[in-house]
């Protein structure tokens, strides 16, 4: 299977400026593609961009996909964040990638462009969990509900796994794992222990440290290598929202 051949043919495709072996093509207004080849020719990285599409962006992202394709194909992670991506006037500071079957960009259309098509948009450090502690269902989750890859101009919404257990409200997560959450549903919950004795909040972060909050009277904040302390309202959520961006 050729996926330049396949690309080359869709309607309105276009070959990208100053990039080899890659093309744009935009269906419909505020809806844009871009592609480049893998060296060996038999891998596509692939950007997606709505109403976002920053063709200087989308060029770099498309060169360092190719530049440092071999972190990006080797291994078995779901999502992978590379460092050390840069581009003039953006924020983002890793090259994303995810693999098929955590993507469906060709599932239905083009499924033999689907196995070999890796879905890659720019990041945020924080965003990802190290070491990858993804799920296939964990790592699709992400990438559709809170890394939204296709907005080219989005600010970060950090790696957040949380478990906890309410006493008043009876609201908790279910298992030993957690639940993947953004971060105003963390700090909600931490909020909601005031009053309820017994209940207890935990939370992980990019780096994989895991902080835990008690309330007995006043919130305990332990873990994650701090000294265990109990903290007012107000310097637990300025400690969380430090915690989650690094």
């Amino acid at each position: 299977m050729d996926p330049a051949s396949i690309v080359s043919g869709f309607p309105g495709v276009q070959e990208f400026p100053e990039v080899s072996n890659a093309w744009h093509w935009s269906p419909v207004p505020g809806l844009d593609f871009a592609a480049v080849l893998s060296e060996d020719r038999r891998h596509l990285f692939q950007v997606n961009a709505r109403d976002s599409y920053d063709e200087g962006l989308v060029r770099s992202l498309l060169l360092a996909a190719r530049e440092r394709e071999s972190l990006i194909l080797s291994g078995d992670a779901f999502l992978n964040a590379v460092p050390g991506f840069r581009s003039p006037g953006s924020a983002f500071d890793v090259l994303a990638a995810a693999r098929p079957g955590v993507h469906r960009y060709h599932e239905v259309q083009q499924p033999e462009l689907q196995e070999v098509t890796w879905a890659v948009f720019p990041g945020y450090e924080c965003e990802f969990a190290k070491p990858d502690r993804y799920s296939l269902e964990d790592a699709r989750e992400s990438f559709i509900r809170f890394l939204k890859p296709a907005d080219l101009r989005r600010s970060p919404t950090p790696f957040l796994r949380v478990r906890y257990d309410n006493t008043v409200t009876k609201g908790g997560t279910d298992g030993p794992d957690g639940v993947l959450v953004v971060p105003g549903t963390l700090y909600r919950e931490l909020e909601l222990l005031d009053g309820a004795p017994g209940s207890f909040v935990e939370f992980e972060n990019f780096r994989g440290q895991v902080f835990r909050v008690d309330w007995d009277g006043s919130w305990i904040l332990s873990g994650g290598g701090v000294e265990t302390r109990r903290v007012g309202l107000d310097g637990l959520l300025e400690f969380a929202a430090e915690a989650l961006n690094g």
